[in-house]
């Protein structure tokens, strides 16, 4: 009988080691320290801190859509699925950038659905569907 009982208790006692161990904790995506991720958003700054941008596909900020924008000068672009992009300057076009945006590196990027961002010493360049823009202190110029 005290053999049953230990038996019956292993087998309860299993399945929710097993299901607990499958669990377990999230693991942390590498090298991802440059986006603060919530579902499917995406935001970062240029080393610089001059440039920011915001990735957003999950709905969380209005459509699917790619915002970058300068301190200096002040300006801002907003680009969509299509690499349709439009460009806006003055200081009326610039938002706030959330807390704790971490920098992405020069020469590191970040894809989130169909867009791609790409942190350089020349700017950032944002595509979608092979076209896109190029933000920088220079200005808004069509990527490459």
């Amino acid at each position: 009988m005290a053999n049953d009982m230990r038996t019956r208790v292993l087998l309860l006692v299993a399945p929710v080691v097993v299901v607990g161990s499958m669990l377990g904790t999230p693991s942390a995506t590498a090298d991802d320290s440059a986006c603060s991720s919530v579902g499917q958003y995406c935001s970062f700054y240029s080393p610089s801190r001059n440039i920011s941008c915001e990735i957003n596909t999950g709905g969380r900020v209005g459509q699917d859509s790619v915002y970058c924008q300068t301190v200096t000068p002040p300006q801002s672009v907003t680009m969509d699925p299509t690499g349709a992009f439009q460009s806006c300057s003055g200081v009326s076009c610039l938002g706030n950038p959330g807390q704790g945006t971490a920098t992405l590196p020069y020469g590191q990027s970040r894809a989130l659905g169909p867009f791609q961002c790409l942190s350089a010493e020349n700017g950032v360049t944002c595509t979608a569907a092979g076209r896109g823009f190029l933000i920088s202190r220079s200005g808004i110029a069509t990527a490459a």
